[in-house]
């Protein structure tokens, strides 16, 4: 009866040894699929904040573009009010000299404006990163 006995207990070890061995693997093996999830975890988070950092500076920029523009738009009524008042092809002709270096003052003062605000607009996308496409 020993025999049996000895043999079972040694069938019992082998099929506790065999399943501590599976046991064992799959362990290492979620342990590292953990790992890369973590991992991919903290990248994903990284690249959340990055986007959320872009989002608010572009809504910074978008703001600010915005106010000048109301300035800019209500310069642009209070001159409009004052061509409506005068008649400015009478006044060109009779005096030419008094008209004409205003208006071009005026100009250089529109197509330098526009030209600064083409400056900050290329400006906005400065120091944002691009996010690579990874799957």
């Amino acid at each position: 009866m020993g025999g049996i006995l000895s043999k079972v207990l040694g069938g019992v070890v082998l099929v506790l040894g065999l399943a501590l061995y599976f046991l064992w693997n799959e362990n290492t093996r979620l342990s590292g699929l953990n790992q890369a999830f973590e991992l991919r975890d903290q990248e994903q988070k990284a690249a959340i904040e990055s986007l959320q950092n872009d989002f608010k500076l572009q809504t910074e920029g978008l703001l600010q573009l915005q106010s000048r523009n109301q300035t800019i738009e209500a310069e642009m009524n209070r001159y409009l009010d004052i061509f409506k008042r005068h008649d400015l092809t009478k006044l060109a002709a009779a005096k030419p000299g008094l008209l004409e270096p205003r208006v071009n003052n005026g100009t250089k003062n529109v197509f330098d404006s526009i030209e600064e605000d083409s400056r900050n607009i290329d400006d906005l996308d400065d120091g944002l990163q691009l996010q690579p496409n990874s799957k």
